[in-house]
């Protein structure tokens, strides 16, 4: 920011609380409730937040980048770790998982198949609930296309197709912050 800067910067939308005090620049912001991400019309764009992981679970490491997120499928009332996978066609869950959530869902496809990194797999596609966990402002139901095969031998997996193509997200990698909403 320039030093001789003698008026105050652009006006923030309304759901930001700012307070402008002289400073060394002489002005600065400081937000005095937390920002919500807009979109281009001032629209709430994410309505929720959870942290989000780099490993699978505590004390692993990870071969390459991931980013893991918790979510709750099905409405089983408990929460899972899953892979975010923008290459994934489906949301994609472990057999044990599945064999729960496959009760709580509607199949919709006769047989499918999965070409994935670890090779071919039949399953079928389920329509169900998943349930983005927040630690901050509000969780997210999404009704979500889920592939479940009983042979599947990876993890938990939330797919661009039938899920993320759904909502509006975000990362923030600076916090570790997946941020997410209608």
């Amino acid at each position: 920011m320039d030093s001789d800067r003698t008026t105050a910067p652009e006006p923030l939308p309304d759901s930001v609380c700012v307070e402008l005090r002289p400073a060394k620049n002489p002005w600065y912001i400081a937000l005095t409730e937390p920002a919500t991400l807009l979109t281009s019309d001032r629209e709430p764009f994410a309505t929720g937040a959870a942290r989000y992981y780099d490993t699978p679970a505590p004390g692993t490491t990870p071969a390459e980048p991931r980013i893991y997120i918790r979510i709750e499928p099905g409405g089983i009332g408990v929460e899972v770790t899953a892979m975010v996978d923008t290459g994934a066609p489906w949301c994609i869950l472990e057999p044990k998982v599945a064999a729960v959530v496959q009760d709580q869902s509607r199949g919709v496809a006769r047989p499918v198949v999965l070409d994935s990194r670890l090779g071919r797999y039949s399953g079928r596609l389920y329509l169900g609930a998943v349930k983005l966990t927040a630690d901050k402002g509000k969780e997210l139901d999404v009704d979500t296309t889920l592939f479940i095969s009983p042979d599947w031998p990876g993890g938990n997996f939330v797919g661009y197709m039938g899920f993320l193509d759904r909502i509006r997200f975000a990362f923030d990698p600076r916090a570790n912050m997946f941020h997410f909403g209608p």
